[in-house]
């Protein structure tokens, strides 16, 4: 299903004229993206609850390298290995697209982050060497849905 999004005002405004809409678009598109680097803010500082926290109990993804999906559950457990085998020094989210959908209540989110790294785990032919420092980036595209206080 595709879904088209328009947006058309052909009122004059006045130049000291406050748009409410945009003001609401701006305040949700900046919630969204605190949501995001929360999440990658929480990784860097090894937050693992908060980390899973940002994750809904039905989120998914494609599983890096393979043809299938991990579940929340699977999440954690590359959380146990990637911390074994890394430490996180810096992480830079970058906004690139937003869209927001159903009055506020979700969102799809394009970025990329960029992660610096040490790498700790055994060395890798073709891959990564222990001790050595990395800058990796990664695209990603979020569908949010926000809940409210009840997880509704």
């Amino acid at each position: 299903m595709t879904v088209l999004l328009f947006s058309c005002n052909e009122n004059k405004k006045e130049s000291n004229t406050i748009d409410i809409d945009e003001i609401s678009q701006t305040k949700i598109e900046q919630e969204v993206w605190k949501a995001i680097e929360g999440r990658f803010v929480s990784w860097k500082d090894n937050d693992f609850e908060t980390y899973m926290a940002y994750h809904h109990p039905d989120w998914k993804k494609w599983e890096s390298k393979k043809n299938e999906l991990t579940t929340k559950e699977g999440i954690a457990k590359f959380w146990e290995i990637m911390k074994e085998e890394e430490q996180c020094l810096e992480m830079k989210v970058t906004p690139v697209e937003i869209q927001i959908l159903d009055d506020g209540k979700s969102a799809i989110a394009h970025y990329t982050h960029t992660e610096t790294f040490t790498y700790y785990g055994e060395d890798m032919p073709d891959g990564p060497t222990k001790g050595n420092t990395f800058i990796g980036t990664l695209r990603w595209s979020d569908f949010m849905v926000k809940k409210d206080e009840n997880g509704l």
